[in-house]
């Protein structure tokens, strides 16, 4: 019986070796000059960059030079939104609460990176969101996340269905969502959000307002395609394969979390050293949501595979998220700015991948009251 079963799986193995696999031929000219969905992108204003880019650092060093967008208070208030899973509860309380102060500014730019992707647009768009934002997160849709396929998973890439993250991004981004984003793009604000495009190996930031403002089916299916990829942690779900044109060769590209290329969206690496031109960034404030933990957390790892595997990559993750903070801290000291950022407590023990609604509920009401209390500010 044991061998019987031993050779199904082998035999599944193979078959889905065969089935998930195949994907259209392009190489890496075609890639370069692609528009995904055939949506319009220009070289002085394009719907996506790499991170890595030189042109991501000129960008950034062109729109300091010609003056970055300033809210009805004089400022540009910066935020970005980091991975974290069902911790991304944390911004929902973090934002409702930042409300109820009467404190909380109008963000020139938002930026998101996996579970920060999803909420990105709803913080982009203003306190008028709160509400859908919470809602998202601990109204029950997001509970029904992680459903297994079964014997499926050895057929696909994922161990958990796509469907429900694609119902439920479906479900609160719409074409309304997609024109408010668009009003806000035409004022000069910024929503941009990351995905880790795995033919490259590279990060990407998509500048959603410039994708909104295109009006389009195309447009809507794209706006949603990139925040599902930004949140498909490889493995646990399937990537997002996104219809591509390179010069007349259609071609799907693969993006999957964001979170594996940086921590959260901000400044560009390159220019964490970078000294802005006097007075460009006079007043500007920088605002940073960890959905999670930044210091170590003990722990006895079991010596099997997975857990290790699992605590190995937290360790790597969170190196990289002290590292991409200390280097904004840097910019920010070194151009006088102001810098700051909220997390879960140290003694948290919210789960990433607990999507019940009464732990996603607990962990909203932690940003809540940190937001109220202000204990959440370091």
């Amino acid at each position: 019986m044991a061998r019987r079963i031993l050779t199904i799986l082998c035999l599944a193995m193979t078959l889905g070796a065969c089935a998930s696999g195949t994907r259209s031929s392009f190489d890496i000219q075609d890639r370069a000059g692609a528009r995904p969905m055939g949506l319009a992108s220009t070289r002085a204003h394009p719907i996506r960059v790499y991170l890595d880019a030189p042109d991501r650092a000129a960008l950034f060093q062109q729109a300091v030079r010609e003056g970055l967008p300033v809210g009805p208070d004089g400022r540009l208030d910066f935020i970005a939104l980091s991975g974290g899973g069902s911790n991304g509860a944390f911004t929902a309380g973090l934002m409702k609460g930042w409300t109820e102060t009467g404190e909380r500014p109008d963000f020139e730019v938002v930026t998101g990176v996996s579970t920060g992707a999803l909420a990105a647009p709803f913080v982009f768009l203003g306190s008028d969101y709160d509400d859908e934002l919470a809602d998202a997160y601990t109204g029950g849709a997001a509970a029904g996340l992680l459903q297994p396929q079964g014997i499926g998973a050895l057929f696909g890439s994922g161990i958990y269905r796509a469907e429900p993250l694609r119902a439920l991004v479906e479900h609160y981004v719409d074409e309304a969502l997609l024109a408010a984003v668009a009003a806000e793009h035409a004022k000069g604000r910024v929503l941009l959000v990351a995905t880790t495009d795995l033919d490259s190996q590279r990060g990407v930031s998509w500048d959603l307002g410039a994708i909104a403002t295109q009006a389009s089916p195309a447009a809507l299916a794209l706006f949603r395609n990139v925040l599902i990829a930004s949140a498909s942690i490889p493995g646990a779900f399937p990537p997002v394969l996104i219809p591509s044109d390179g010069d007349g060769v259609a071609f799907e590209e693969m993006h999957v979390d964001g979170g594996i290329s940086t921590p959260f969206l901000a400044v560009p690496e390159t220019l964490w050293s970078f000294h802005a031109p006097e007075g460009s960034l006079r007043g500007a404030r920088f605002h940073v949501v960890i959905n999670g933990r930044t210091n170590p957390t003990f722990g006895i790892t079991r010596d099997k595979p997975q857990a290790v595997l699992s605590r190995s990559v937290d360790v790597q993750l969170r190196a990289s998220l002290v590292t991409t903070l200390a280097g904004n801290r840097a910019f920010a000291d070194r151009n006088d700015l102001y810098f700051r950022y909220a997390a879960l407590p140290d003694d948290s023990e919210a789960s990433a991948l607990d999507f019940s609604v009464e732990s996603m509920s607990a962990v909203y009401e932690v940003g809540r009251q940190g937001a109220l209390t202000g204990k959440a500010w370091r």
